[in-house]
Formats: C-alpha cells, structure tokens, sequence
C-alpha cells in the first residue's frame, strides 16, 4: 500500500470520524431538547389544569377542549380526570380507545408527587409521553382526584425520522468529501518527495554537480534534500579523487615503464659487453623498485580505506620506539651531514600498532633529510596532551609554501616536483602518515615556515 494511499485512509477516517461524532452529538442534544421540550409543555399544561379544576366553575367537560387550544397545533393533548378509585370522571375524545386509565393501585402510591414522565404507545401505535398528578393536596376536604395528560409525539418522531435521513446523506456525502480532499491533501504532500525522487533518478555519474532545489520544501523534507545533496557532495568529490588518483598512479607507473622499457630497448639494439649489460640491468632493477614501492604503498593505502581497525595494538614506550627509528636512519643522516635528535620521555605510552606507528615516524624522518641540507637537524620529540600524545618530527629544512600545505597529505601531491624523480619519492609519504593516524583515531597538524623548516605532529589517543 503506497503512502498516499495511507495519507488518504488515514484522514478520510479520522475526519470522518470527527464529523460522525460531531453529527450524533447533535442529534442526541436535538432529541433531549426536543423531550425536555415535550416534558416541560406537558407540566406547564398540567398545571393549567389544575388550576382550571381548583378555580374554575365551568364544568370539567369544557377543560379538555380549553387545554387542547392552548397547546401547539403540532401535538395532541389528552387530559382525563379521575378519582380515587381510577374512575374516569371526564376525559377528551378518543382517549378512552387510545390509552388506558391508570390502577388503582398506581394511584394509591402517588401520593400528593407528580409522577415522572411516563412513554408509552396508543393503541394506534402512536408514541406519548404522560403524566399522572393529583389535583387537590393531601389536606383538602373530599376524596382526592387525579389528573392523567398524555402528549402524542408522532409529529416528534416523523421529524427525527426526516432528519436522520438527512444526517445519513449528509455523512455519506462527508465521507466522499473527506476521501476526495484526503486524496488531494495526500498527493499534494508526496508531491515534493515525488520531485525529489525525479531529481535523485536523474543523477548519474557524470552529473553529480545536480543538486536537489531546497526553496520551497517543507522543514521536514528539507532537511532530507540537504542531506542527500550534501551525500551527493561527498561522492562528488569522491569521484574527483578517484579520477584525480587514477591519472597520478597512471602518471606515476608511466615513467618507470617507460625508463624500463628504454633501458631494455637500449641493451637490445646492438651487442654489448658484460660491463654494459649489468649497468642496463642495474638501471632496470632500480626501476623495478620504484615500481614495487609505488605498489606495495597504493595497496597499503587502498587496504587502509575499506580495512577498518584491524590494528594489532599494544602498549609501546613511545620513547624507546623513537630511538630505535633514531638508530635505523642513523647512519643516513650522518652521511647526509644531518644531526638527527630524540628528546622524548620514558614516561610516554600509547596502545598503538608497533609496525605502523614505525611505518609513520619512519616516513617522517625520510622525508625531513630528503629535504633538509647538510647541517641541518631533524628532531623528534613525544609528549602527553589533553588528546592523547603528541610525536613531531621537525627539520631545518628548505620549508613548504603557504599555498601547498593544505594538499601536502593528498595522495601523490609533491611541493616540488623537481624531487619527484626518486624512486622514493612518489608523493605518498605523508598519505600513509594520514591514513595510519586515522586508523589510530588521531590525525595530522603540519607547520613550516619556508627557509626556516618544518614541523609535522601526529596526535594519537593513548588508547583505542
């Protein structure tokens, strides 16, 4: 069952239901009015009687027909008189052969009180409502005599009748009525959903700049257009990376194919000496690891971007791990004429993966003598903060232009592709320093001043 469909049951029946409600609260306070109506005619006319037979000479045969032209036209009065023994002493016409007189019995326990109102049906099958009173109080002199007045309500009934015909075409009528507008309020409400359905089925991979127009929607459904277009956002930009990803690895493999293929070409052209080949194979074998880094990197970065944790933590003396990083480029960085320093702590510790966090520094200080001259320094340092602990590894080096800082951790961005021909060099260091304190629950703050140096922090948690 469609949601529009729903809309319109749902307020077809509910205003349906208000309207049913609504219509027999009137007709049940039509009917009491219309009774208390009756009851209060038929007491005024019992009075009146009463009074007549207490003050009146005129004989008692001439109160009916009194009574009859005082009430309304629409209601037939009948008024008997009788005494204790339930006699009949007079009564209107016809009302012997339309309603029965009270028992003795009745009478007896009436009392100086009005009886309530009694309903009752003629023999004729007409409704009435009567009442039965004494006329004289318990004190007066004589035998007590009653009063019996009966009221046809025929006339009450045809017109309850009537109207309730009336109320039925009307109810059926607002149930039309309430399906109809419950229809249009319905498909008025999807309309939006619909246009937004129209606008999200027209998107296709080569037009994912459309964007869902948000003037105009409901609060609710605005908030759902601006989530979807802000979706459509992110993927864009996916789709921007990935392309952008796909001609840098194309650009980044092209070049030592080709320096591989050329080497090859050149050994293959003409005879060579022993000496001639290994120098061909030496250059191929260089081109080879190039090419093996640049792959064994874009898989680690691709199994970091769908791999989750998947981290093999435990607790490491940040300290001691920066020394050991110290001892392995040691060497390098003398041969370079780089002073290479730690000054970190022993009180330092982390949950943290050994061989990334490794991987990470390591890259760090690769990087920093890469582009650090000779009697320059490279330090690393750890310390605890609110985050977690904080690891940098600053240089002396040449330093990154303002306009390159916020893309130096894009995958293959290089601040200067002059340096870009190393077989080191790809421009995927600082994504794998990224990407593996992401995956520790930190992240990445750089500073560089060019001529003066620069410095790269990776903020971990000190737990996962």
């Amino acid at each position: 069952m469609s949601i529009a469909l729903r809309l319109t049951l749902w307020y077809a029946v509910s205003t349906f239901a208000v309207v049913l409600v609504a219509t027999a609260a009137l007709y049940w306070s039509l009917v009491k009015a219309m009774y208390n109506e009756d009851v209060s005619d038929l007491a005024d006319n019992l009075d009146y009687a009463r009074l007549l037979i207490r003050s009146s000479p005129e004989s008692q045969s001439a109160l009916a027909f009194r009574l009859q032209s005082r009430s309304a036209p629409r209601s037939a009065i009948y008024l008997r008189l009788l005494d204790s023994d339930a006699n009949p002493l007079t009564e209107s016409p016809g009302m012997k052969e339309e309603l029965a007189p009270p028992t003795k019995e009745e009478l007896a326990t009436l009392g100086s009180i009005q009886s309530n109102p009694h309903r009752s049906f003629s023999r004729s099958g007409e409704p009435l409502l009567s009442l039965l009173a004494r006329v004289d109080g318990e004190k007066s002199p004589g035998p007590p005599r009653y009063l019996q007045i009966a009221m046809e309500r025929g006339h009450d009934e045809q017109f309850l009748v009537r109207y309730r015909a009336h109320v039925w075409f009307v109810l059926g009528l607002a149930l039309v009525v309430c399906a109809f507008v419950g229809h249009l309020i319905a498909r008025t409400g999807m309309r939006p959903i619909e246009n937004i359905g129209r606008a999200a089925a027209r998107i296709r991979a080569t037009t994912l700049h459309e964007r869902i127009e948000t003037r105009g929607l409901p609060a609710e459904l605005s908030e759902l257009a601006s989530a979807f277009n802000d979706m459509l956002d992110r993927l864009d930009q996916s789709f921007r990376h990935i392309s952008q990803f796909s001609d840098d690895v194309a650009h980044e493999l092209r070049t030592p194919i080709n320096n591989l293929r050329g080497e090859i070409e050149v050994g293959l052209s003409k005879s060579r000496s022993a000496e001639e080949y290994r120098a061909v194979l030496e250059s191929c074998q260089e081109e080879c690891g190039r090419l093996s880094h640049l792959v064994r990197t874009l898989l680690f970065l691709a199994r970091s971007d769908t791999a989750g944790d998947g981290l093999q933590r435990q607790k490491i003396n940040v300290g001691e791990e920066l020394r050991k990083i110290e001892t392995y480029y040691e060497a390098a960085a003398a041969e370079a004429g780089i002073d290479l320093e730690v000054a970190a702590p022993g009180s330092v510790h982390a949950d943290l993966d050994r061989t990334l966090f490794q991987q990470a520094v390591g890259n760090l200080v690769a990087n920093a003598m890469t582009y650090t001259p000779a009697g320059g320094h490279v330090r690393l340092a750890a310390k605890t903060c609110q985050s977690g602990i904080t690891v940098s590894v600053s240089d002396t080096g040449c330093g990154i232009a303002p306009e390159h800082l916020p893309r130096v951790f894009e995958r293959f961005y290089r601040a200067d592709p002059a340096r870009g021909n190393s077989a080191q060099n790809v421009g995927l260091g600082l994504a794998v320093v990224k990407s593996i304190a992401q995956r520790h629950g930190g992240h990445v703050e750089i500073d560089s001043k060019v001529g003066r140096g620069t410095e790269v922090r990776l903020i971990l948690p000190v737990s996962a």
